[in-house]
């Protein structure tokens, strides 16, 4: 075990070997003794206020050693209490599962080994001295109890951690960038310049002739990032992140030198190319050749080259160990050269000149998170009214925590900068008492910030928008970049109002000057947002479609301006159906269209119905007190699917002509699924 290899380990190991062959351990006679029970309370709880401080990453305790101390104080404890019998005995496969985790930092395996020779060695020297038998006799009935007491901690570890390299090394990232046979290189900050790493990787990668050449190095959580990489194919995953927790990274961690590994089956080839996008199976074996790289003793990244053909020479191995001298120590410190100001001012000048703001903001959102390399970026709406900030659009490492949630607008750093109009920028937000994060007051468990900087979008002197900046480092952004995130907070306050005004020239001229109900136009406008919104959310949104029945002979027999009264009449009724975030239009001579989001069946078939019952009126003429029974067909259809939203209103147009068909105040409701639309 890894264990035995260091003397402060070794030492701890001969200690708890001596508290398992106490005297007072044998029988348990002892642990029914209420001081007994007492002391092994108290120990129980000390371990788990150490379990506590190592969870909090507490400056002043040294991970490994503080988890093995916490493993003696469980063994302690239920040896006092009574062994396997005691009734702190689960303590220890929740101890288990607690040290798999990769935040941890503890083998669950080893010390489930640990815990097992111990509960075993403890058993047997309670239980051997007891009889007058010989001690063989004595020996052979106690060891199937001291198998079970050996294996059942241990092989819940060896399972605690197989489950957790499953769990963290299984997930794809966020946003993979489109593979090619030369990628867009990965800004790192070593000792080396980035323009001299990618040239060596070139060459070891061509004069080896292997599939693909990759650079790990370690972050500061301990994960190995893919820094850079050459590939033959288009299977690499750009930006991988490799958990330290999992099989490769802990061969790399047990590693002094450079070696090849033969992958035989298909499990092996997923489990130790996880940095591949996966093909379909490939029956050929595949060889692996990893090299460590070491400072102080200490590992900080590796050199990894794969090969789908024979297996390496030996020369290849040797040219990698040679040339991985000058990648030592890479990865140990990060910085930010400056960003070149007429290149970046360029590009975000050109992201303001998309068509729409949506495509506007992500490229803005993009664009930010390239002159800072491995930070958060976030753009966020900002409703003052309501107390809400949304965030827009998120890229970075922690995006998937942090893209479509919404918070309160008063909370964080982003609720002090809302509330005083100023950008803000912390440094070491993980340290003191009372920390405040960027969108929260809080911390979790997903939150790896150790700096933020914010800025607002102000317009008319309302802040309506956030660019948010986070990074893990705690000292990452300089002044140079506050002015950067300035100019695009204000290049991105004056495309939001052209957006406005291009919003409002369009409603004006969409508009129906008899009704005052938006045309067709906007409200095909309206459904290529929901279905965005459906694609991003799965909601289900509908359409409902009222046509007036026989209104052409209304219109013969009323005349023109009494048919355009009744129009508005029933305009009127139609739009109090609703409430107000439903879209409401006017879609053709005598057709209302109602646009509902986060509709199903149930509020589909009621708003129809209501629809239905509200076009159901008399008309009264203006020039006499003579009256006319109006009524209306209604035709309504909802969907989940984001690509059948813009097909809605057609299909609620043809079901109002059906309505039509069966008699006048008809209603009917259908649901588009993926292949037909399905009867209600």
């Amino acid at each position: 075990m890894r264990i035995l290899r260091i003397p402060g380990y070794a030492v701890m190991l001969v200690l708890l070997l001596v508290l398992a062959s106490g005297r007072f351990l044998r029988s348990g006679i002892n642990s029914q003794d209420p001081v007994i029970l007492l002391i092994g309370t108290g120990l129980l709880l000390l371990s788990a206020a150490l379990a506590m401080l190592v969870q909090k990453k507490i400056t002043w305790t040294d991970g490994k050693i503080t988890i093995y101390w916490i493993c003696a104080g469980l063994l302690l404890s239920v040896q006092l209490t009574g062994g396997s019998g005691s009734i702190f005995y689960s303590a220890y496969l929740l101890f288990l599962m607690w040290a798999s985790l990769p935040s941890v930092a503890g083998v669950a395996t080893e010390l489930g080994l640990l815990i097992g020779f111990i509960e075993a060695f403890s058993l047997l020297n309670a239980s051997i001295w007891i009889g007058g038998d010989s001690f063989i006799s004595r020996l052979i009935p106690l060891l199937l109890p001291a198998l079970k007491a050996l294996l059942v901690p241990f092989v819940f570890g060896l399972a605690s951690d197989w489950l957790m390299e499953r769990e963290f090394s299984s997930g794809k990232p966020e946003s993979p960038v489109k593979p090619c046979k030369t990628p867009k290189r990965d800004k790192i900050s070593s000792s080396i310049d980035s323009n001299t790493l990618y040239p060596i990787l070139q060459i070891m990668h061509r004069n080896s002739g292997a599939n693909s050449t990759c650079f790990f190095v370690r972050s500061n959580d301990g994960c190995f990032r893919l820094a850079e990489y050459i590939a033959e194919d288009n299977t690499i995953i750009s930006r991988f992140m490799l958990p330290s927790q999992h099989r490769l990274a802990r061969i790399a961690e047990n590693s002094k030198e450079t070696f090849s590994i033969r992958v035989n089956s298909r499990e092996e080839r997923s489990e130790l190319t996880p940095y591949r996008i996966p093909r379909p199976a490939n029956e050929e074996p595949l060889w692996i050749i990893l090299c460590p790289l070491r400072k102080d003793n200490m590992l900080n990244g590796f050199l990894l080259q794969d090969f789908s053909r024979d297996r390496p020479s030996e020369s290849t191995i040797s040219d990698l160990k040679s040339l991985s001298v000058i990648f030592q120590g890479s990865g140990s410190k990060k910085s930010f050269p400056p960003a070149d100001d007429s290149l970046w001012m360029s590009k975000l000048v050109s992201a303001c000149n998309e068509d729409s703001l949506d495509k506007t903001v992500h490229g803005m959102a993009e664009i930010l998170s390239e002159i800072v390399p491995d930070s958060t970026i976030s753009i966020a709406d900002v409703d003052i009214q309501n107390s809400r900030t949304r965030v827009w659009v998120s890229r970075g490492p922690l995006a998937r925590w942090r893209r479509g949630k919404i918070f309160n607008s008063t909370d964080g750093i982003a609720g002090w900068i809302v509330k005083n109009r100023v950008p803000c920028k912390r440094s070491r937000i993980r340290y003191g008492e009372k920390n405040v994060y960027a969108f929260t007051a809080e911390s979790d468990t997903r939150n790896r910030t150790g700096s933020c900087m914010g800025v607002p979008v102000v317009r008319d002197g309302i802040v309506i928008a956030l660019i948010m900046a986070e990074h893990e480092d705690d000292s990452a952004f300089m002044q140079h970049h506050e002015g950067i995130l300035l100019s695009a907070a204000a290049m991105f306050s004056m495309r939001e109002e052209l957006a406005g005004l291009r919003h409002r020239f369009m409603n004006i001229s969409g508009m129906d000057t008899l009704t005052g109900l938006p045309g067709i136009t906007l409200l095909d406008n309206h459904l290529h947002q929901m279905a965005k919104e459906v694609q991003t959310y799965g909601w289900n949104v509908g359409v409902i479609v009222a046509d007036l029945d026989e209104f052409d002979s209304f219109n013969k027999m009323l005349g023109y301006n009494e048919g355009d009264s009744l129009l508005s009449n029933a305009a009127d009724l139609f739009r109090d159906c609703f409430s107000d975030d439903v879209f409401i239009a006017r879609i053709g001579p005598d057709s209302f269209a109602a646009c509902i989001p986060r509709a199903g069946k149930a509020v589909m078939e009621a708003m129809s119905q209501r629809a239905t019952d509200a076009l159901s009126f008399e008309y009264r003429k203006r020039t006499s007190d003579s009256s006319v029974s109006v009524s209306a067909s209604v035709g309504s259809v909802y969907t989940h699917v984001n690509r059948k939203v813009l097909l809605l209103t057609g299909e609620a147009e043809k079901i109002a002509s059906e309505a039509s068909a069966t008699g006048p105040g008809t209603c009917i409701v259908r649901k588009i699924g993926l292949s037909v639309p399905e009867k209600r």
